[in-house]
């Protein structure tokens, strides 16, 4: 029977032999547990994000009614066509009620969190209020302010006859209807803004305010200098996102004014939805939508950089 080796010769053995993988696999353990984390979010990702943008901006170059055939290579005619009326008028209707209801949105959204962060009686109340237009239907509400300011026998009209003034005609109207597009998207949407700021407000410490009012500064010094500056962060993250959700209008378009008079509401998402499975030109669908993706990244790009901290 052979003897075992003395605890001196284990331990002046040679070490076993260690793999190149096992070594990679060692030093960069966290890296691999990361990707093997991140591979299903990516799969996602690459399936219904990255593949429907490659596949839409590849269609933009063809001519396709969705049905039959195959797309057939037109190259640029989509785009040329895309700056032909009337699509340079939507493409202005877009952007102003981009510009117009992101500014009016973001200014509105910010001075009723500022009141929502009084301490006031029934104050959870009034912030459920506001977050409520949020959570109902777009389609339902579209169909009520339809019948409310509808010219004949609508709400509106009837409240003007029954004291003595004149109806008013508002869908022949191309100011009065995009107000009534601006006003709807707005409140329906000024709940998600309010709840962004609120949140932000609630982080700035109340000492900041207390030490500016020892210094005697007002309530405008106070908002200017503290409140402002702390939430700029919050502010551009809320004119991004109101940015994406103006873009997106849609609903209150389609339901309302859909797109009149005279193509002066119609924007450019509607447009896109009418070429495609209206006029089955999926071609020009698709370049329109790549427009729009291209006015969309210069718009948030642009309120990214005027956002952006100075320092």
């Amino acid at each position: 029977m052979m003897a075992s080796p003395s605890l001196p010769a284990k331990l002046n053995a040679a070490p076993m032999p260690v793999s190149r993988w096992t070594r990679l696999r060692q030093r960069h353990r966290h890296a691999f547990e990361a990707w093997l984390i991140l591979t299903p979010v990516l799969l996602y990702y690459l399936v219904f994000a990255v593949f429907p943008v490659l596949v839409n901006v590849a269609l933009s170059f063809t001519r396709w009614n969705g049905i039959s055939g195959g797309p057939v290579w037109v190259g640029l005619d989509n785009y040329v066509r895309y700056f032909q009326p009337p699509y340079p008028q939507i493409m202005f209707n877009t952007l102003l009620f981009v510009v117009v209801g992101l500014l009016l949105g973001t200014v509105v959204a910010f001075f009723i969190a500022l009141l929502l962060n009084e301490k006031v009686y029934g104050l959870g109340l009034y912030r459920t209020l506001w977050y409520i237009p949020t959570l109902t239907s777009a389609a339902i509400m579209a169909q009520i302010i339809t019948i409310f300011i509808a010219p004949y026998g609508g709400v509106l009209n009837n409240i003007l006859q029954s004291i003595g003034l004149q109806p008013l005609v508002l869908t022949i109207d191309s100011t009065a209807m995009r107000a009534v597009i601006i006003l709807f998207t707005l409140w329906r949407g000024v709940g998600g803004g309010v709840l962004l700021f609120l949140a932000g407000l609630q982080g700035v410490h109340p000492e900041l305010y207390e030490a500016a009012a020892m210094d005697g500064a007002t309530g405008w010094a106070k908002l200017r200098s503290i409140t402002l500056p702390l939430l700029r962060p919050m502010i551009a993250f809320v004119l991004v996102t109101g940015t994406i959700g103006w873009f997106q209008i849609f609903e209150a378009v389609l339901l309302i004014s859909k797109g009149g008079p005279s193509n002066q509401t119609n924007v450019m998402l509607l447009q896109i939805y009418n070429d495609a499975f209206i006029n089955a030109d999926f071609g020009l669908a698709s370049a329109g939508a790549t427009v729009m993706a291209l006015m969309l990244l210069g718009c948030s790009l642009f309120t990214l950089r005027s956002t952006r901290q100075e320092h």
